[in-house]
């Protein structure tokens, strides 16, 4: 009668535990004076190719929905230069030489975004490139 009714207690907790409506976590963070991104993800990348590792290639990578997702690019990028400053510093004091920016419209991440990618010149300034990315819908 115990374990039929820890079983059943297990059987609630997991079926109670499932949520449907899954929901992005998000972090808000102040970028631009009236400006919040809501950082989604903020990782640690090894530089790994083909099972080949290569130290060079470690770098930070932020994804993060945009607060200006509408199709005015100089703002977007503007926006990007601001997001990178969180991720700047500790590039610079683990001693990377890039960074990888994913700026998504809203926060299911379906559809087209902006990938940044930002490289350190030899004499410390940051540069970036900017691609269109796009997430194929897997429904």
């Amino acid at each position: 009668m115990k374990s039929r009714a820890l079983l059943s207690a297990l059987a609630l907790l997991c079926v109670a535990g499932c949520d449907a409506h899954f929901r992005t976590v998000w972090h808000g963070e102040r970028v631009a004076p009236g400006s919040v991104i809501k950082v989604t993800s903020f990782n640690l990348v090894w530089g790994v190719e083909h099972d080949d590792r290569d130290v060079s290639q470690d770098s930070f990578a932020l994804e993060y929905v945009s607060a200006i997702p509408d199709d005015d690019v100089q703002r977007r990028e503007a926006e990007a230069v601001a997001a990178f400053e969180l991720v700047r510093p500790a590039s610079e004091q683990w001693g990377f030489h890039s960074a990888s920016l994913a700026a998504f419209p809203r926060l299911e991440r379906k559809g087209r975004y902006d990938l940044y990618r930002f490289e350190r010149q030899p004499d410390g300034h940051w540069s970036f490139k900017r691609s269109a990315a796009k997430v194929f819908a897997t429904d």
